[in-house]
């Protein structure tokens, strides 16, 4: 029996250390039928050649140098143009993804779909291992994971933005343990390219709008790395998060006090 090409993307920026382990837990996938992209965002520190590197050595890698640093989004959204897979699943250039995960994200997505889904997208994401340079290890767990309807619709969406609580949503769902059917990226039109933090969220925001279905797995499937960088600043990570806010006042307000929420993210960072 024919089994379906599932796509990996990996966007790179400065990670040489790391690179070549992230990219062999995707050589180590136990699917049979897979490709891997990896868009480079202008890193520009003169180790662009490992990836040329990994793929001479692998035909299954394909390289992509972008011209100019356009962040991340911008980068995935390359990954969307470019894959030729059924399914299409994020790895980042510091972790690592345990060989099973692509069998097992598949096998929960085409499940839920004939059991619950009634033709909406489905997106999955897996617990993480988050690791730490002290050496300190924490189980992150994701949202989904519960027997029956998944959380999905207007209820995640208002979670991520306000925190209203909602059963069995909880848990992050970072794009280095997700995977959807292209057709799913496609629909959305990919991520926003103006947010260079937080566009994991924004995306899910938006594909929760639409009326996807959020599955998960219990199992750490990615061990995440840690890491402290340029780009992680806190005053990044307010900007955003109002941002976000401010992208969708219009579906806040539909429900809450969006003058409020905003005034909460403002104080909250202030506080930080």
């Amino acid at each position: 029996m024919d089994i379906p090409l599932i796509s990996i993307g990996i966007t790179y920026y400065k990670a040489s250390d790391t690179i070549e382990r992230a990219v062999l837990s995707a050589l180590e996938q136990t699917w049979g039928n897979c490709e891997i992209i990896i868009v480079d965002d202008f890193s520009n520190d003169g180790h662009e050649h490992i990836l040329d590197k990994l793929a001479k050595q692998h035909p299954r890698i394909s390289v992509v140098h972008q011209p100019m640093n356009k962040g991340v989004a911008a980068a995935r959204n390359e990954i969307i143009r470019r894959v030729k897979g059924e399914f299409l699943a994020f790895f980042d250039d510091d972790d690592e993804s345990c060989p099973k995960r692509l069998e097992k994200q598949y096998k929960r997505i085409v499940s839920y779909e004939k059991k619950h889904a009634q033709g909406a997208s489905v997106i999955c994401h897996t617990a993480r291992t988050q690791k730490y340079p002290s050496g300190l290890k924490s189980y992150e767990s994701t949202m989904g994971t519960n027997e029956g309807l998944a959380p999905n619709g207007d209820n995640v969406a208002l979670r991520i933005l306000t925190g209203k609580p909602s059963p069995n949503i909880f848990g992050s769902a970072a794009t280095c343990s997700q995977m959807a059917r292209l057709s799913t990226y496609k629909a959305l039109n990919g991520f926003d390219k103006d947010f260079r933090r937080s566009e994991d969220t924004e995306f899910n925001v938006r594909a929760a709008i639409q009326g996807a279905h959020f599955v998960g797995l219990d199992e750490p499937l990615v061990d995440q790395t840690m890491t402290l960088a340029s780009d992680k600043k806190l005053s990044d990570e307010k900007q955003y998060a109002l941002r976000l806010l401010l992208k969708h006042q219009e579906f806040i307000n539909k429900h809450t006090n969006y003058s409020f929420c905003y005034q909460w993210v403002e104080g909250k960072y202030d506080f930080l």
